[in-house]
């Protein structure tokens, strides 16, 4: 009976321990958030837009009552898997974080862009 109460005791510090550690705070999941973006942002611009042809765009992010926060044009010559999938992961985490901690946002609806435009090395949406 004693040994089961030890092994109950060391079993509920344990849980408790590795609870406490995993639970990020909101302020950390929404650090967390902006450096996705800002990766996806990096990777987008890593190369310079002077052949609007090989341009596309997709949406990003979640807003709390649905749909894209935005769209992010990209280069479909880089690793469109990866970019893809960092977008797909940002996505995620934002529609969790939205539901996690109560978040609410507008419910416009964002229209998507009609093309990319090649401007001073820039991509630009053009709606």
């Amino acid at each position: 009976m004693r040994t089961l109460k030890c092994i109950s005791i060391f079993l509920l510090i344990g849980i408790y321990f590795s609870c406490s550690d995993d639970e990020m705070t909101q302020e950390e999941e929404s650090q967390h958030l902006i450096q996705q973006l800002s990766e996806i942002r990096d990777l987008a611009s890593s190369i310079l837009c002077t052949d609007a042809t090989v341009w596309t765009f997709t949406s990003y992010g979640s807003k709390a009552c649905g749909g894209p926060i935005g769209y992010i044009a990209y280069a479909t010559t880089i690793d469109t898997q990866l970019f893809l999938q960092k977008i797909q992961e940002h996505t995620a985490a934002q529609q969790y974080f939205n539901k996690k901690w109560g978040i609410i946002s507008d419910c416009a609806f964002t229209t998507p862009p009609s093309s990319v435009l090649c401007e001073n090395g820039n991509p630009i949406l053009e709606y």
